[in-house]
């Protein structure tokens, strides 16, 4: 969902104001204007324009002081004086005050234009600079969800009607089964055109996390030197994945939920509300229901995030994925020199239950590769790294205990697998009616299949 450019003109000549906004309108850009100083400060403050293009002399004030004013507010928007009465003393004093260009009537609108662009360019520019040191320090997983399972095959169901709306969304599952997968899959298929960014909420300081999410204003707190946006505002007009949600600290929900609500936030430190346009995807691989029941997270932000909600089941539960994962993660590895492992290999990975999940296959695969020393994946090597960790091996007493719900899932997506997906079959071998398969799967993502 691309947002036009917003662009404020601050002049006291309403007609130049009208026709320079008709032509701004006609380059694609959302154009306002403001004929007084307050007037402009009002509509800076309400509806954070990107550029402002500024007049030297206001009725009630000057646009050098206005300049002051708006670039302390924010430091990233770009100002462009326009004035009858301009002298290189000014242009000087206006660049020393934070403008980016300084513009003299009667203007050429092919270079009025060009201006613009330009301007609307370094923003975009120093924004994706924002962009890619946030995702240096914030690095996505890059396990692939891949097979052809019924588990994934509702899944994909799952992501395209999801990625129709723009409703936020929460992701459950084991770690490594490939949740972040899932929600790059929603924004790809979106028509969302920003980027996806991910804040990994179990993996920054609860004193840092607040800034992180919604940005703070220079002096918001010791070493807080400059204005800095947060995650929430690089987002715009894009996605927003929070992984392991259930790790945000109580005191923050609350803040998250009104974000989540209102739709705007204001910056730590800030008075000035900033309106949001970003989509929410959740991730956690916690039993939020108990997280509830502990008092570990609110009720009302879990139903806010679970307008939608996916289940990926864990890899265990779809055996049958092992041999399209292998090949594509081996493709990968191997810069595409292998795909393919013997059927013992094959049965001996089918077997294990990986607790790790997608994560754990790729990381025994790489660790068998390079045992290798660069040639093809040693059968006796790949088979002793998994042998060594097999379930058998495990006394009773150190396997997890997990939920009920979760093991009554994992039970049904087993049976549907080995039914190849006929729900009466697998009812049948459940030993309940079809119609209570129906309603379970409905429990679990909404939808009881075709």
């Amino acid at each position: 969902m691309k947002l036009r450019p917003k662009v404020l003109l601050v002049d006291d000549d309403s007609g130049f104001c009208e026709t320079a906004c008709d032509g701004l309108l006609q380059e694609g850009y959302d154009a306002r204007f403001a004929n007084t100083g307050s007037d402009g400060v009002e509509l800076f403050n309400t509806w954070h324009p990107d550029v402002v293009l500024l007049d030297q002399i206001l009725p009630d004030t000057n646009g050098l002081e206005l300049s002051r004013q708006f670039s302390q507010n924010d430091p990233g928007v770009k100002i462009i004086f326009i004035t009858a009465y301009g002298s290189i003393s000014d242009a000087v004093e206006a660049v020393k005050t934070g403008a980016y260009d300084y513009l003299t009537k009667p203007l050429e609108m092919e270079e009025f234009y060009l201006t613009v662009a330009k301007a609307f360019e370094l923003i975009d520019l120093e924004r994706q600079q924002q962009i890619r040191s946030f995702q240096l320090s914030h690095t996505p997983t890059n396990d692939q969800l891949t097979g052809n399972s019924p588990a994934l095959r509702r899944i994909d169901r799952l992501v395209s009607l999801a990625a129709q709306s723009d409703s936020t969304l929460l992701i459950t599952g084991e770690t490594g089964v490939g949740k972040g997968v899932v929600a790059r899959a929603i924004h790809r298929l979106s028509d969302r055109g920003e980027e996806l960014l991910t804040l990994n909420c179990s993996a920054i300081p609860e004193t840092l996390i607040e800034s992180e999410l919604f940005g703070h204003e220079k002096g918001a707190f010791t070493g807080a030197s400059n204005r800095r946006k947060g995650v929430f505002e690089l987002a715009a007009g894009g996605s927003l994945l929070l992984d392991e949600i259930a790790e945000m600290p109580i005191r923050l929900q609350s803040k998250l939920l009104t974000v989540l609500e209102d739709r705007k936030i204001r910056r730590l430190g800030g008075s000035v509300e900033v309106p949001l346009n970003v989509r929410v995807i959740a991730t956690t691989n916690r039993n939020l229901v108990e997280e509830i029941k502990q008092g570990r997270f609110r009720e009302d932000l879990y139903y806010r995030l679970a307008v939608i909600t996916i289940h990926v089941p864990p890899l265990r539960e779809r055996p049958q994925d092992i041999r399209p994962l292998c090949r594509n993660l081996l493709h990968r590895l191997t810069a595409g020199a292998y795909t393919e492992l013997p059927p013992e290999q094959l049965q001996v990975l089918e077997a294990y239950h990986w607790p790790g999940n997608v994560r754990e296959l790729r990381n025994v695969l790489e660790r068998a590769l390079i045992l290798a020393g660069g040639g093809e994946p040693d059968p006796a090597v790949l088979i002793e790294l998994v042998a060594a960790k097999a379930p058998a091996m495990m006394k009773d007493d150190e396997k997890p205990i997990r939920p009920l719900e979760m093991v009554e899932r994992e039970h049904i997506e087993r049976a549907l697998g080995l039914c190849g997906d006929n729900k009466t079959k697998a009812a049948k071998m459940l030993g309940i009616s079809l119609s209570t398969l129906r309603r379970r799967l409905s429990d679990y993502d909404g939808s009881d299949g075709p």
